[in-house]
């Protein structure tokens, strides 16, 4: 689609709108398509034409070489009239005004008043260095004349009038240096030398600087005039190259017989008669070939026109075939029917007739009326007897509704700026909704379309104000965008990154700006987050290669642990496992996939490492260190078991003597009296039976220790 130019004069707020196809200084094209030439001083704001959006760009691009179509009519008069304009002077302004009317009035894109204003001024000057030309040659005349009927003057007078003839002559050829009527200016140099020649006799008044000036001014226009012929010629013969060039493809058009290209053939023919002048000798001979092949494109053009009319008839008779086929399915319609069945059978319908080409033009708003007759009468149909359909539509109804209710609301928007992105993307929301029955359609449209072209007509009253929001937005984003290039070369991975998410969330906050700036300041911004991330990626590359060496360091280190889970000597491994660890934890990260496997094998290996080493340890204090080896891990187990009950045993008698002890001293506070005393028999009996517990204790004691040694002596 054709888009809105960059172009765009922002300092005109006539006729502007920001959802034009196209803006320039001279013409804008809206949304509805229409081409409207911009107001001047010579005429009013006019529409040229009606184009849809994708032929908006070639249609502005024909009318912009219409313009300099113009441009060179205005080059033409002035190589007509420049050399005629002091003998003709009324005839040659009836000539521009002309000129003027049909430029004024021409269907054509371009700075109308440049090209006008630009063109008077021209002729002003041509004007001007006319009557300034036709003055001095009357007043060489006159002198001339006052000399035959005054020829009693004094000497010194007779040499001041002299002198002053020739340097009028010479000033004369100093003012034709500035006219570029070649012819004009040529033959009034000849003018100047039969003047000279002409001339009252000097005397012994030196004249001799003023036929030198004259001379030298004469050398400089015929280098001029030559330089101006060769470009001429170089010109034509360019024009030639660009007519042969148009030739051959309305000959390579027609050759393949491309009858369909009444477009690009009439092009072809604009661009033909804007190029000029070509050698005179290959004039005529272009002009027949190009006639020819036009004359024989526009004979099959008519036939191509007779089918296409013909091939227009059948259409309209298909079409009204289609026709009649809905109206029966119309007619068979009832309560009972298989609506989702029924749509595609209409659809089917509809498509035929949609596939079916023009008809004559004037029978086509006829038919569409009654094909657009007949899918309203369907959809009122459906409507009113099929549930899930009216559900649907409803729903579409309501969501429609509410896009009206959002952008009849942003009306009283303070923020024109975010509202006419709000407007946009409320566009956008409504395409995305399925269609309603048309007339539904149309009204919903109607509503819609008439609240955004009332805040469209309000942005366009206050562009200052909306002017000034873009220029907050684009201020703010730009203060965005410092902070983002202030960080953007940071190595702080984690907290940038943070950072940077939190720019592009307030960015995101940030209203719209001019359109024109839009993209180069998201550009900007974006491409201060590419570099850091760019520059992060790189980083973590490394370090996932590093992560990767240090996965292998881990694993070599790993294969030397797992060795040690049968070393023959438990307590030996553990000493050799301690510097194996401390170089697994020294490898640094490995590869997030790998982190859980590697620790879990690692955890797994030393265990079985320092359960050996316990065990191992555990029995060289049960035997020793020197005596391990003579010991299976039965007997081990056996004496550590024994040992473990004698230790109990050990300090149970201990503390039961320690008991016995203090019950015998509590004796001492009974006094003899050689009665029978109740609690003195008590204490006696409890330490009977305390001793006789501590017999026991130390039987059982002395009979471990000695099963101790003789489990050690079978081993020694």
């Amino acid at each position: 689609m054709f888009i809105l130019s960059e172009e765009k004069n922002t300092s005109d707020t006539s006729n502007t709108e920001i959802n034009n196809l196209f803006e320039n200084d001279n013409v804008y094209v809206s949304p509805e398509g229409d081409v409207v030439l911009k107001k001047t001083s010579f005429f009013e704001e006019r529409k040229l034409t009606t184009v849809d959006a994708d032929s908006a760009e070639d249609q502005i691009k024909a009318f912009q070489s219409a313009f300099k179509n113009l441009e060179s009519k205005v080059e033409s008069y002035f190589q007509e009239w420049s050399g005629k304009i002091a003998d003709n002077s009324e005839e040659a302004s009836d000539a521009f005004k002309k000129l003027t009317e049909e430029i004024i009035s021409a269907d054509a894109v371009g700075d109308f008043e440049g090209l006008i204003k630009n063109a008077e001024t021209r002729l002003e000057e041509v004007k001007a260095t006319a009557e300034s030309t036709e003055e001095k040659e009357a007043e060489v005349s006159e002198e001339a004349k006052g000399e035959e009927t005054e020829p009693s003057v004094s000497e010194e007078a007779e040499g001041g009038e002299v002198e002053s003839y020739y340097k009028d002559l010479a000033e004369k050829a100093e003012a034709l240096m500035d006219l570029t009527d070649w012819a004009y200016v040529s033959m009034e140099f000849d003018n100047i030398d039969n003047s000279w020649g002409e001339g009252p006799d000097p005397e012994g008044v030196d004249i001799s600087g003023y036929r030198k000036k004259i001379d030298e001014l004469r050398a400089k226009f015929e280098e001029k005039k030559q330089t101006h012929y060769e470009e001429q010629k170089k010109r034509r013969e360019q024009n030639l190259e660009k007519k042969n060039a148009l030739l051959n493809e309305l000959k390579k058009i027609v050759d393949e017989e491309k009858w369909t290209f009444t477009k690009e053939v009439g092009k072809l023919k604009g661009k033909w008669e804007r190029v000029k002048s070509v050698p005179a000798d290959k004039a005529e001979e272009l002009e027949k070939k190009f006639e020819k092949l036009l004359a024989t494109f526009d004979e099959h053009k008519v036939d191509r026109i007779v089918k296409k009319m013909q091939q227009e008839e059948d259409n309209l008779t298909g079409k009204l075939v289609i026709l009649e086929k809905m109206e029966s399915f119309l007619k068979g319609l009832d309560d009972d029917s298989d609506w989702k069945e029924l749509e595609n059978d209409f659809e089917k319908l509809s498509k035929q007739f949609r596939k079916i080409g023009k008809v004559p033009v004037e029978k086509n708003q006829e038919i569409w009326n009654r094909y657009h007759g007949m899918q309203d009468t369907f959809h009122s149909m459906r409507f009113k007897h099929d549930k899930a359909y009216r559900n649907q539509i409803e729903t579409f109804l309501s969501k429609k509704k509410k896009l009206i209710d959002q952008a009849e609301a942003l009306l009283d928007a303070d923020d024109l700026a975010d509202a006419a992105r709000k407007v946009n993307k409320l566009h956008r929301q409504w395409k995305k909704i399925g269609n309603l029955p048309q007339k539904d359609e149309n009204e919903m449209w109607d509503r819609f379309k008439e609240a955004t072209d009332k805040f469209n007509e309000k942005k366009a009253e206050n562009l200052d104000v909306l002017r000034d929001q873009e220029q907050e937005n684009l201020d703010e984003k730009m203060n965005l965008i410092k902070k983002a290039e202030e960080i953007q070369d940071s190595d702080d991975w984690e907290d940038t990154h943070r950072e940077m998410q939190r720019l592009m969330d307030q960015w995101k906050k940030v209203g719209p700006v001019a359109r024109r700036q839009s993209g180069k300041i998201w550009k900007k911004f974006k491409g201060a987050m590419d570099h850091f991330y760019d520059r992060r990626r790189d980083h973590f590359k490394e370090v996932k290669e590093e992560r990767k060496d240090n996965l292998k360091e881990k694993e070599d280190v790993l294969d030397q642990l797992k060795a040690l889970r049968d070393h023959e000597d438990p307590i030996a491994a553990v000493e050799e496992a301690k510097p194996l660890q401390e170089e697994f934890k020294k490898a640094g990260y490995v590869p997030i996939k790998h982190k859980n496997r590697m620790w879990k094998e690692y955890r797994e290996v030393c265990d079985v490492i320092y359960d050996r080493f316990r065990s191992a340890k555990a029995a060289v204090d049960v035997v020793g260190r020197k005596n391990i080896d003579n010991f299976s891990s039965d007997d081990i187990d056996e004496i550590r078991q024994m040992k473990s009950e004698s230790s109990k045993l050990y300090n149970q008698i201990k503390k039961m003597q320690s008991e016995l002890v203090q019950k015998k001293e509590s004796l001492s506070y009974f006094k003899p009296t050689g009665k029978s005393s109740p609690l003195l028999d008590e204490v006696n009996q409890n330490i009977e039976n305390l001793e006789n517990k501590l017999n026991e204790k130390e039987n059982r004691l002395a009979e471990i220790e000695k099963k101790i040694d003789l489990v050690k002596k079978e081993n020694d």
